[in-house]
């Protein structure tokens, strides 16, 4: 008798583990939906391109004039951005803007770049790569998956484990080693 009765607990033990661990947490089905949606964006729109060791993945949309003058940890950048989620609706494409420099108008009604230092932790992960793939000048895509951006952390507007698409136009690069000339007074 004890032995069945043994025998059944272990059984009942074996399958309760196996229903528990065919249940999927919440996080776990985001971080499979993240997966998916960034399989079936980069496969319409991005083909051909391999993501960096990151997970980043970069398209030129128009090169730069100049791309032997590359961004360094600590360099000033500006740039006009927009931050798109990626929407599964109907077919994949880019899905609510959630951010951009169009948000951001100075006081003559003209559009400001957005600045940061690059490196200075001021950006999400993925910025901070990306923009030194840039030159001045450049228009970029950058896919990030969301351990690039905000992970399992919810923002306004951008649901935990969201993938994020910029499209990002270098407008001017402030090296950190820049000494603006000296003018000297002629007499």
């Amino acid at each position: 008798m004890k032995i069945k009765i043994l025998s059944l607990l272990l059984l009942l033990l074996i399958a309760g583990t196996s229903f528990y661990s065919c249940n999927k947490t919440t996080s776990q089905e985001l971080r499979d939906l993240e997966i998916e949606h960034l399989q079936k964006y980069v496969k319409k729109y991005l083909p051909g391109i391999k993501p960096k060791p990151s997970g980043l993945y970069f398209q030129e949309l128009i090169p730069a004039n100049n791309t032997s003058d590359t961004i360094k940890v600590g360099d000033v950048v500006k740039v006009y951005y927009s931050g798109y989620l990626i929407d599964d609706t109907d077919s994949i494409t880019n899905g609510t803007l959630f951010d951009g420099t169009g948000d951001y108008i100075n006081k003559t009604g003209n559009y400001e770049p957005y600045t940061f230092t690059v490196g200075a932790g001021t950006v999400i992960a993925g910025w901070d790569e990306a923009v030194r793939l840039m030159f001045e000048g450049q228009v970029a895509r950058w896919v990030l998956p969301s351990r690039l951006a905000y992970s399992s952390q919810q923002q306004t507007g951008i649901p935990a484990y969201s993938p994020l698409v910029f499209y990002v136009t270098l407008v001017k690069v402030y090296h950190s080693d820049y000494t603006p000339p000296v003018v000297s007074k002629q007499r």
